[in-house]
C-alpha cells in the first residue's frame, strides 16, 4: 500500500469519527429536549387541572347559592358565565348553548352601567334600570335556577 492511500484511509477514518461523534451528540440533544418537553407539558397539564379545579368549586358554590336563594340570580348569572368563559378544555364546550337562561341574563345585563356608573345615575334612572332586571330575572328565574341545578355539579 502506498502511503498516500494510507493517509486518505486515516483521513476519511477520522473524518468518519468525527462526524459519528457529532451525530451522537446531536442525539443525545434531541433526547434532552424530549425529555424536557415531556416535563414541561406535564406541568402545563398540572397548572391547567389545578386552574379549572379552582373554577370548578367556584362555579358549583356559586351554583348552589342561587338554587338555596343566598345569591341574586343577576350576579350569579354574571359570575357563573365569567367563570365558564375560564375553564379551559381541548374543545368548546358550548357553555352558551348548554346554559342558556344564564347566558341571556347575561347578555341582557352587558349593557347596564355597574359601580360607579350606576351610582352616577339619577334615582329614577336606578329605578328603571332595577325593574328592568327584576323583569328579567323573573322570566328566566326557573330556567336559571334548572341550569344552577345541573352547574351545582359541574365537570368540565
Amino acid at each position: 500500500m502506498s502511503p498516500t492511500l494510507i493517509i486518505l484511509l486515516i483521513v476519511g477514518v477520522v473524518i468518519i469519527l468525527a462526524l459519528g461523534a457529532y451525530a451522537g451528540k446531536l442525539l443525545a440533544r434531541v433526547s434532552i429536549q424530549k425529555t424536557q418537553a415531556k416535563q414541561q407539558l406535564a406541568q402545563r397539564q398540572s397548572a391547567i387541572k389545578h386552574h379549572n379545579e379552582k373554577l370548578v368549586e367556584s362555579i358549583t358554590l356559586i351554583a348552589k347559592a342561587i338554587t338555596e336563594q343566598q345569591c341574586e340570580l343577576s350576579e350569579g348569572a354574571i359570575r357563573l358565565c365569567r367563570l365558564l368563559e375560564k375553564v379551559y378544555l381541548e374543545q368548546d364546550a358550548n357553555y352558551p348553548e348548554r346554559y342558556p337562561a344564564l347566558h341571556q341574563l347575561d347578555s341582557f345585563l352587558a349593557d347596564y352601567p355597574t359601580h360607579a356608573g350606576y351610582k352616577a345615575l339619577q334615582r329614577q334612572d336606578r329605578m328603571r334600570f332595577d325593574v328592568k332586571r327584576a323583569q328579567q330575572e323573573e322570566q328566566l328565574k326557573q330556567a336559571i335556577e334548572a341550569e344552577c341545578s345541573q352547574l351545582s355539579t359541574f365537570k368540565p
